[in-house]
């Protein structure tokens, strides 16, 4: 167990060196902007992090361990924890957020993508902390694709992954050639499809900062903004084409891009969760689109079918953003939009939700409880893709989503504690497990939660988190199986 804790002190410590170069940047915004203060609090958290991480790595560089499940799991948790840790130091040295677990919630929010926030007025915050803010959820979003495609699978987490038998998987235990080239193709292609995004939101008649900050939000599925009325602040429906496509694709199974170079089209085509995700996304617009059209609103512009697109797209890829303000739409679209934030995008993407993949299986499994019943000799597998699904692959969905339902009523009983209405309760616990951001009712759009109490806060923290990194990441640790000796 020391050599366990040593080795994940040692990761922790150039983690913490990365995410200090990563606060780079911010600097060099802040002093454009001529921001001393925010740069002074920024060069502070950058000496405290690389001090005490170069410090971890030097004192236990010598350290050498074969991961074990076990230590995935540590490491995993390990990792999201003491980021969102580092991360706050900014807001608190910056005097941005001058209470420390407020700074705490909002890096948690960050590196979770999940986009809620503690902050009344976005708009008075120093654009370095602005950029920082979006730059934690960034570095969240390709974080955990890195996990969900490279070592997740391996630890059992991510169980219900159904990539094709030549998509990339590897092993916790073997840092191979074939593992860098994957780390190394998901930040070429993250950092590109940031970039892309960015141009063109610029072509749209954005300003270089806002576009930056907004490319980051939408690529991670994070949805970070930096005004207070979100998208809202912006005309014109080409800014907004852009970004729907970039969630799109952001939503999707990035494995899917690989077995796309071997494959071609069809490795869309045949894939069922992609069109599953697809299906859901054209069914929910058009409903939701009807119930604005016919139900008595007040909404009086039929030409704003964009926003139903975009809000459908938003909540299904959990991002966030917002473009209209959709808690004046009716119950029937509201509720629409609540499902939609359950479900989540694909599986290995950067959105979060309970996935579309689990949601098929589902789906089957009880199309095949009801041939069972019917047909009590016929004995026939759940099959995913043609393939045959493992009976504990099966066992695994209906268990995570039962653990999903228990986690959602102890979340929605600890807001209500807060003594705000039930059905904000709930819904607020869904945009925190599935990290959306946005809420409805006493909360809003811009999911602000700087009203709730210090041991809330906390509590919402760890929801964030937990949500990101699948709940049984979390849980397993909850045991005492899990820390005694191999």
């Amino acid at each position: 167990m020391r050599c366990t804790f040593g080795a994940l002190f040692k990761s922790l410590g150039i983690i913490t060196v990365v995410l200090s170069f990563a606060m780079l940047p911010p600097v060099f915004v802040c002093v454009f902007y001529g921001e001393n203060h925010a740069a002074a609090g920024l060069f502070h958290a950058i000496w405290v992090g690389f001090i005490v991480g170069m410090a971890l790595f030097l004192l236990l560089r010598h350290i050498r361990k074969e991961p074990t499940v076990r230590d995935g799991y540590l490491l995993l948790a390990a990792i999201w924890i003491a980021a969102s840790v580092f991360g706050a130091f900014p807001y608190y040295f910056a005097d941005v957020i001058t209470n420390p677990i407020d700074a705490f919630f909002e890096s948690a929010s960050g590196f979770s993508t999940t986009g809620a926030t503690i902050i009344d007025n976005v708009e008075s915050v120093p654009n370095g902390i602005l950029l920082w803010r979006s730059l934690t959820s960034w570095l969240g979003g390709l974080g955990i694709l890195v996990f969900a495609i490279a070592l997740m699978p391996s630890l059992g987490i991510n169980g219900t992954s159904v990539a094709e038998p030549d998509s990339p998987s590897v092993k916790i235990n073997s840092i191979t050639p074939k593992i860098k080239r994957i780390f190394l193709g998901l930040f070429l292609g993250y950092s590109l499809m940031t970039l892309i995004e960015a141009i063109l939101l610029m072509i749209g008649g954005m300003g270089a900062f806002d576009a930056v900050i907004h490319a980051l939000g939408t690529v991670s599925t994070g949805g970070f903004s930096n005004y207070n009325d979100g998208l809202m602040h912006f005309d014109g429906i080409f800014i907004r084409i852009v970004i729907v496509f970039f969630m799109i694709i952001a939503g999707t199974n990035f494995t899917m891009f690989y077995s796309f170079s071997r494959r071609g089209i069809r490795a869309f085509s045949e894939d069922t969760e992609f069109m599953a995700y697809w299906g859901i996304m054209l069914i929910a617009f058009v409903l939701v689109f009807a119930g604005l059209f016919f139900i008595e609103t007040g909404w009086s512009h039929p030409g704003e079918a964009a926003n139903s697109a975009f809000m459908v797209v938003s909540m299904l890829t959990t991002t966030g953003f917002v473009s209209d303000n959709y808690t004046l739409w009716p119950a029937f679209a509201q509720m629409l939009l609540v499902m939609l934030m359950i479900i989540g995008g694909c599986s290995s993407s950067t959105s979060s939700g309970n996935k579309v993949v689990r949601l098929v299986v589902l789906g089957k499994l009880v199309l095949h409880g009801i041939q069972t019943r019917l047909h009590a000799n016929v004995i026939k597998p759940v099959k995913l893709n043609h393939k045959d699904l493992p009976n504990d692959t099966v066992s695994a969905v209906s268990n995570h989503m039962f653990l999903f339902v228990i986690i959602a009523f102890i979340g929605a009983f600890v807001m209500a504690l807060e003594n705000i209405p039930m059905v904000d309760c709930f819904t607020a616990t869904f945009s925190l497990m599935n990290n959306v951001g946005p809420c409805f009712g006493w909360i809003g759009i811009n999911g602000n939660f700087g009203d709730f109490s210090i041991l809330t806060k906390i509590f919402m923290s760890f929801i964030m988190i937990a949500g990101r990194l699948e709940f049984y990441t979390i849980l397993v640790m909850l045991t005492p199986g899990f820390w005694r000796a191999h």
